[in-house]
This record gives structure tokens, C-alpha cells and sequence, in this order.
């Protein structure tokens, strides 16, 4: 999936794509939610950049990836960049980041990143170096980072691989970064949305929105979240 930017936005500008996102073809918006996510990143707090941060919260499936994916859509031409980094591990976050610095400018990286870029296996260190050092340029503040499933918990012994996410913010104060995570506990990082459960008459219009017809008969909130979750499985196939 190719997110197009508009024309005539300067030189810090590079096409990315939502690589591997499960995408549901039928989306039910939610409205409120998207609403809120458009009030905190384009109204005017300041007069100067200012780095806004979002983390969407909730349980695992409820459609917090979806919520990321249509608003990165729905507002692809308001960003300069929209760069998507799969955030389940620091292995995987680290990837993304060298996925990412293969399509920076060449002009806008460093000697050392330049020549990075001449060798089959690039150095996922100094691929994350030269990737906050593009997004902290100072005219380069239109960007959106999306950082999907952010579910570590640095600081909890039992989590294997933890790793705190703050630490692959740029240093600047500029861009905006949107946040996907079960753990209402991100919130320390920025302002948080909790995405809640739906309730029988919105699982009703997803299922009819997938299915394509009206669905009849009373159905129970736990069948139809049960469908729906066989529905989402099958989309991801």
C-alpha cells in the first residue's frame, strides 16, 4: 500500500509503504476516535512545531492497527512523510528503522550512513542514528511516525524483551508521532485514546458491513465479536 504525499512540500519528502498491515477491506469507522485523533494533531496549540505524541490504547483486536492505518490514509496529503514501524520488539522496531533509512534521501544522510548503504546488511544501529537525525532536521516537521504495537513493558522483569519505546523518539521537538499499544501504561509518553469495546449495534454493522447484507435474528455481543474476530483472521490470510 503506497501512501501518495503532496506535491510541493520541499526537499525532506519520501514515499513509504504500510508493509504486512493486516487491512480489513470493509472498515466501519469510528468516528469518534478519528475525530479526536484529528483535534489533537492538526489544531493549532502553538505557533511554533510542536511534537505531538498519541497513544491509542485497548485490548488486543479491538482495532487499534485499523484506527492507525485509516487515519494515516485519510490524512496522507496533511504529512510530508508517513513512516510505519512495526513496534511488537525492539528487534522489530530496529528493523523498521533500517527498512526506513533505505528510502531517506542520500543527500540528507551522513558519510557514515551513505556508506552504510553500499553493503547487503546494513547496521540496524546506525540505521536508527541516521533515521531520528532525518526526522530532527529542522525543516523536516511534517512527518507522522506510527509505531504499531507497542506492547513492552520496560520496566516488568517478566517481559523477556522489554525496551522503552521513548528511546527511538527524535530529540527534536517537531513531527507527530501515533502510538499503538495495549498497555495503557504508554500513556506517560503523550496523550492517550483508549479505543473501547463495542457494543452489539456497532459489532451488528461490522458484520453486516463484511457480509454484505443485513444480518437477522437477535445475536449475542459475544457471538458477534466472535464472527468478527473470524472475519478479521480470514482478511489477514
Amino acid at each position: 500500500m503506497i501512501l501518495t504525499i503532496a506535491p510541493d512540500k520541499g526537499k525532506q519528502e519520501i514515499n513509504l509503504y504500510l508493509q504486512d498491515i493486516p487491512v480489513i477491506n470493509q472498515f466501519v469507522q469510528r468516528e469518534t476516535e478519528m475525530r479526536e485523533l484529528e483535534r489533537y494533531f492538526f489544531e493549532k496549540h502553538t505557533v511554533t512545531p510542536q511534537r505531538r505524541i498519541v497513544i491509542v490504547h485497548g485490548p488486543h483486536g479491538i482495532g487499534k492497527t485499523q484506527l492507525a492505518v485509516e487515519f494515516a490514509r485519510e490524512h496522507r496529503r496533511r504529512f510530508s512523510s508517513i513512516i510505519w514501524l512495526d513496534g511488537s520488539s525492539e528487534v522489530s522496531l530496529k528493523q523498521s528503522f533500517a527498512d526506513m533509512m533505505q528510502k531517506l534521501p542520500q543527500d540528507d544522510l551522513t558519510a557514515n550512513g551513505v556508506e552504510m548503504l553500499k553493503h547487503p546488511d546494513i547496521d540496524v544501529e546506525v540505521a536508527v542514528r541516521e533515521c531520528l537525525l532525518w526526522l530532527s532536521l529542522p525543516l523536516n516537521h511534517r512527518w507522522l511516525l506510527i509505531m504499531d504495537g507497542v506492547d513492552s513493558k520496560f520496566y516488568d522483569t517478566k517481559d523477556y524483551h522489554p525496551y522503552d519505546v521513548s528511546n527511538y523518539f527524535p530529540h527534536a521537538d517537531q513531527g507527530s508521532i501515533l502510538i499503538t499499544s495495549r498497555l495503557a501504561s504508554q500513556q506517560r509518553h503523550g496523550l492517550g485514546l483508549m479505543v473501547e469495546t463495542m457494543n452489539a449495534e456497532r459489532s451488528r454493522a461490522i458484520l453486516e458491513n463484511n457480509a454484505g447484507g443485513v444480518v437477522n435474528g437477535e445475536l449475542t455481543v459475544a457471538y458477534l465479536k466472535a464472527r468478527i474476530g473470524k472475519l478479521t483472521h480470514l482478511n489477514r490470510c
